[in-house]
């Protein structure tokens, strides 16, 4: 087996180890059981393989990419209108861009390493992801065409992975994997460890205000989320149970935090929980495998009927 080869295989397993993981109707869906403020894109073999679908306000599904690859991990652009996503469809993990509507994805990386786990800047104009390609695992960021990536931890030890914006674009998080989660400058100087933090904590997400960091923590044993302040204080447990939890995602008003859920073997669920640890909410309700959760960050496409006829 190639390296590719196998380094995909591994990469899989431990996403569906962390709960990473009927084809949409007419979009028409059963409600929700919650009010949510925007819809939310989300990855999930529920037509049968790994595609990026929407979940809309008014309950509806819309199945955005088709393809026989895997694509995952979706991001929303800051104005709404583009999706950013990795796709194994060309043979090994690239950076992904299309349209709102699933509409002219276009190949961002075109590098024959793995590159994975886009996150869009606040101001639209670079997109960060991780990516092996000087052998270990760094953040890099490029700029949202594709143009003049760089490596922004070549000079740290070990892998990083899972890189998070600021919301004011002046710093990013990122997880190492036998430390903890760092910030560091926008340009990748200046990288400290989050307070609080230690080894095994993971997908650091930000919240609106930019005071805290909701992430992935095992150090209850089991994988949970977590919420910290970034001065190390007020840290604390949002969920609580047997199932294993991860990828935690903010909505842009900061009522809910979104998340991954694996309930039971080949099940992930889509969950949401508010920043005080109350309302734990199943969102998919589906037996398929649906994970990697991203708010919408406007509201203007309230159902998937919408957001078909009136994307840009």
């Amino acid at each position: 087996m190639g390296r590719a080869a196998a380094l995909k295989q591994v990469r899989l397993a431990v996403l569906a180890a962390l709960c990473f993981g009927l084809g949409c109707g007419d979009g028409t869906g059963p409600g929700l059981p919650v009010e949510i403020p925007t819809a939310i894109a989300f990855d999930s073999d529920r037509s049968g393989n790994r595609d990026v679908f929407v979940l809309w306000p008014d309950g509806g599904v819309t199945q955005l990419t088709d393809d026989p690859g895997f694509d995952g991990s979706p991001d929303w652009s800051p104005d709404g209108e583009r999706l950013a996503f990795y796709s194994d469809r060309d043979g090994n993990t690239e950076v992904y861009v299309m349209r709102s509507d699933g509409a002219n994805p276009q190949n961002l990386t075109n590098h024959a390493a793995d590159d994975a786990h886009p996150d869009w800047s606040a101001d639209g104009t670079k997109i960060a992801f991780h990516s092996d390609r000087d052998i270990t695992w760094d953040i890099w960021v490029m700029n949202a065409d594709g143009s003049e990536p760089v490596n922004l931890t070549g000079d740290m030890p070990g892998d990083q992975g899972f890189a998070a914006w600021s919301p004011d674009g002046t710093r990013i998080a990122f997880h190492s994997r036998d430390e903890g989660i760092y910030i560091a400058n926008a340009d990748g100087s200046d990288p400290r460890l989050l307070a609080q933090t230690v080894p095994g904590d993971a997908q650091p997400a930000w919240s609106p205000d930019g005071d805290r960091i909701a992430f992935l923590s095992e150090r209850r044993g089991v994988a949970d989320i977590w919420v910290v302040k970034l001065d190390g204080s007020d840290l604390r447990a949002l969920t609580r149970d047997p199932a294993q939890d991860g990828v935690p995602a903010w909505s842009a008003d900061g009522s809910w935090i979104a998340y991954s859920s694996m309930q039971r073997v080949n099940n992930a669920e889509v969950m949401l929980i508010r920043p005080d640890g109350s309302e734990q909410t199943n969102l998919t309700r589906h037996d398929a495998f649906d994970a990697w959760p991203d708010w919408r960050p406007s509201v203007y496409r309230v159902s998937a009927k919408e957001g078909r006829s009136h994307a840009p």
